[in-house]
């Protein structure tokens, strides 16, 4: 019949213009966009929505923009939650992931080295070296000193003993014995 007029589906033929999504309307048509995109000026097309910098990602630390979406990441020392958004403490003493030679004392992002009682924290601050306690003259040994790995010993000239703080000597009287 000639005298009416029905709605044409601008969508279903194709002939609307819309780069994503075309809605129906008597008589018309709408034009929306995916998650992630945002109707441009020419109300057909979509542009790449930027949640980074619109702050809309919820990311705690690092957002990286990418096509229709984003990324979240963290800062070194830091690991992405479940939520993958939230960044938590990365512990890199449990993990073994310091490189620390003796000790690691994990820090809120970080972590620090330090050595066993007679080593020293080398130039690279993850190995320990051995502190020669004889050569510095910190060992308190009144005669001889011998460096081991890690600690000293004190020892006596011929005709003197170790006295019981390890450290000094007696007079040993060759006379008595």
């Amino acid at each position: 019949d000639l005298k009416s007029c029905g709605d044409i589906n601008e969508c279903t033929l194709n002939i609307s213009g819309c780069s994503q999504n075309c809605t129906n309307t008597n008589g018309s048509y709408n034009c929306s966009c995916y998650y992630g995109y945002q109707l441009a000026a020419d109300k057909m097309s979509c542009t790449d929505l930027n949640e980074c910098t619109l702050n809309t990602s919820g990311c705690s630390q690092n957002c990286t923009n990418t096509i229709g979406s984003y990324n979240c990441s963290c800062y070194s020392g830091y690991q992405l939650a479940a939520d993958l958004k939230s960044c938590g403490d990365l512990n890199e003493c449990t993990l073994n992931t310091s490189g620390c030679s003796q000790n690691c004392t994990n820090t809120i992002g970080s972590y620090n080295c330090s050595c066993y009682s007679g080593y020293q924290l080398a130039a690279d601050l993850k190995s320990c070296g051995d502190i020669n306690e004889c050569t510095l003259n910190i060992s308190g040994c009144s005669q001889n000193c011998t460096n081991t790995n890690g600690s000293y010993n004190c020892s006596c000239y011929y005709g003197y003993q170790l006295a019981a703080d390890k450290m000094s000597c007696t007079d040993l009287n060759e006379c008595t014995l």
